[in-house]
């Protein structure tokens, strides 16, 4: 069951952020969304456009603007065989199965949900809903191509249709989905059997994290350097994070990596702040700082400038201790500069996974 999300007027393109708050609303109501596209006010093509996106797609979230409502509306009637009626103080397809204002469902093969946004705004009610079962696994050290192999054989005894993808380096994110007559409980029950230690049966792996040292009462604080912050930032977007997060410290220029975190000066001159040996002093620094039970520190080149001969752009150390035990490593990441700071945020969270095994496991 594929499904996809329409924006359809001009002022979504320049709001990026408000785009994100209605995917990830959707995405919670119907799981993986499969496909993402933008429409503008007068495209004159819109009719066929979403006709034949409504022969490729099961469930279809159309996104309007106060001027592309009316018309939008009057497409998917069109679609339907159908005219419009008076409901909720709007015209909507009278085959409409369910609605309220500035929002309405219609249902045959498919399922469309045509809804009407302003931003600064809560969103309305987004009425279609995924029955399709699915699961998200996260499977650490083991490469997608070992994955594939290891899971193929059950995948095919259960009636599993898998789709993986590359978080960060040694980390596969895998979506299983039953076919018709397949058992997902028997597939990720002997999965787990299978990858004990590398599997984390997860929607969101940060929801995950905060669920098991909540339980047990563990917390974890940062220090980041050229990912600005982006590590809390995905952390404190899960509600609940309080419960075990006590804090980041930024510490971009050489000296408050000194003032802040201990790192001393002549660690910094000579071996620079991209290095495991400043990174080994960030995270002390940061354990010390916040009486945490472990803490993340990254240090890096995310680009486009500031590279040398021996650390080029994506050059990025990243570390996490406990109070008896740490694991550092420099890693090498492609991409611009936004996601290379993410691969980096995500790689400190799998060290994290990798040093805490009895903890999350």
């Amino acid at each position: 069951m594929k499904n996809i999300l329409i924006f359809v007027g001009d002022s979504f393109l320049l709001n990026e952020e408000f785009c994100n708050y209605i995917k990830r609303e959707y995405s919670n109501r119907i799981g993986k969304i499969d496909g993402i596209l933008f429409f503008l006010d007068n495209d004159k093509d819109l009719f066929l456009k979403i006709n034949r996106i409504y022969a490729e797609y099961k469930n279809i979230l159309i996104v309007t603007s106060t001027s592309t409502y009316p018309i939008v509306s009057k497409i998917v009637a069109t679609i339907f065989e159908d005219i419009l009626v008076a409901k909720e103080n709007q015209l909507i397809p009278s085959k409409a199965t369910k609605f309220q204002a500035d929002s309405f469902l219609i249902e045959g093969d498919i399922k469309i949900n045509v809804i009407r946004v302003d931003e600064l705004t809560k969103i309305p009610n987004i009425f279609i809903e995924n029955k399709e079962e699915f699961a998200i696994l996260n499977i650490f050290n083991i490469s997608k191509e070992e994955t594939k192999e290891k899971l193929y054989h059950l995948s095919n005894t259960y009636e599993i249709k898998l789709t993986c993808s590359q978080v960060t380096k040694e980390w596969i994110r895998v979506c299983a989905k039953s076919e018709k007559f397949g058992d997902l409980a028997m597939f990720v029950q002997n999965a787990k059997l299978l990858m004990p230690n590398n599997l984390i049966i997860a929607n969101n792996i940060v929801e995950y994290l905060i669920e098991r040292f909540g339980t047990i009462k563990k917390h974890i604080a940062f220090a980041e350097s050229c990912t600005g912050g982006l590590l809390a930032s995905l952390l404190t977007k899960v509600p609940g994070s309080s419960k075990i997060f006590k804090g980041s410290l930024i510490t971009y220029a050489n000296e408050i990596k000194t003032a802040w975190l201990g790192v001393k000066t002549k660690t910094l001159n000579e071996y620079g702040a991209v290095s495991k040996e400043t990174v080994k002093e960030m995270l002390s620094g940061t354990i010390k700082v916040s009486d945490s039970d472990y803490a993340l520190a990254i240090s890096g080149i995310a680009g486009p400038g500031g590279a040398t001969k021996n650390k080029p752009v994506g050059t990025v150390v990243i570390g996490v201790r406990n109070k008896n035990e740490e694991i550092i490593k420099i890693v090498h990441f492609n991409g611009d500069r936004g996601y290379i700071q993410y691969q980096a945020a995500m790689y400190a969270i799998k060290l994290l996974f990798d040093l805490a095994k009895d903890d999350l496991f």
